[in-house]
């Protein structure tokens, strides 16, 4: 594969975990079909750095681990990656939710959902891109107890930092969405409510990285699964005009989930290091075998 030039780099999201779900939700259950296609779908693409959410993974009986991270590393040719935890069967277990019961009685050792992210090129530290480091996983909401739905989901981001030059940082999110919110079942007061958890959500992300990362000028990729379309307020007022966050328009601006719509973004800050870019959501029969979201990706270059 050839490198890309300097400051050139290709990103994709995408949510991995609807197809999963279809099948149970675990590595194990998933046909040979969806496997097939995310592997196609991930060595066509070529993404340079890649951010994936709802990745699951267990470890059975035998204490064999059973991981979508370990088979989208090797699907990709990715030497660098990091895997965060959002949600486990040791630390979860909730008898409302199907897959830690049904992961009992298979005997698993345990089972976990979160993000992850990979890349062509090794991390850096955080503060210094002299020396190799890790991304780390970071909680923006953790309820006091989780009831086995996804109101009550945990919350995590990835950060970590491309040990290449000009060493962009990169945030790998998922925000909540409600029981309710969706068609056919909407109801309003589900919705709004939905919007400002979001917003909040989003408000602790961009806490975290004002000032070490904004104030300071260093390129922040944004990116995931936000389950809000473009014109809701913590994306367009609030990361957009308040914030001067760039988002990265697909050329085919299209919903990338049959019922939620457009919700999965990049976005770039800030907007003057941003010297152009291409971005466009992969709507073919291969992404649609892979998940139920469809992927976005952009070919970018940093000043």
């Amino acid at each position: 594969m050839t490198p890309a030039p300097q400051g050139s780099f290709r990103v994709m999201t995408h949510n991995i975990g609807g197809g999963a779900k279809q099948f149970k939700g675990t590595v194990g259950c998933i046909s040979e079909e969806q496997r097939q296609a995310m592997t196609t779908l991930i060595i066509k693409m070529k993404a340079d750095i890649l951010c994936v959410q709802e990745v699951v993974q267990y470890t059975d009986a035998d204490g064999i681990l059973h991981s979508m991270v370990e088979h989208i590393r090797q699907a990709g040719d990715y030497e660098n990656f990091s895997y965060g935890e959002t949600l486990s069967m040791k630390k979860h277990m909730q008898v409302k939710k199907d897959t830690l019961v049904d992961g009992l009685f298979k005997d698993w050792w345990d089972w976990s959902t979160g993000n992850a992210m990979f890349s062509r090129w090794p991390f850096s530290r955080l503060g210094d891109v002299g020396k190799g480091g890790v991304p780390r996983n970071i909680p923006i909401f953790q309820p006091t107890l989780y009831e086995g739905n996804r109101d009550s989901d945990p919350r995590f981001v990835i950060l970590g930092r491309i040990k290449r030059a000009p060493y962009p940082y990169v945030l790998n999110l998922h925000l909540t969405t409600l029981v309710g919110e969706r068609p056919p079942t909407s109801k309003p007061d589900i919705i709004d409510a939905a919007r400002l958890t979001r917003y909040h959500q989003l408000e602790r992300v961009l806490d975290l990285v004002k000032r070490h990362i904004i104030d300071a000028g260093h390129p922040l990729l944004l990116m995931g699964d936000f389950n809000a379309n473009p014109s809701e307020y913590c994306i367009e007022q609030f990361l957009e005009q308040e914030l001067g966050f760039v988002r990265l328009i697909p050329k085919n601006d299209l919903p990338t989930h049959a019922k939620a719509g457009m919700v999965d973004h990049i976005f770039f800050s800030p907007a003057e290091r941003l010297a152009g870019y291409e971005c466009w959501i992969e709507n073919s029969k291969l992404a649609r075998q892979a998940s139920d979201h469809l992927p976005v990706l952009a070919d970018i270059i940093i000043k």
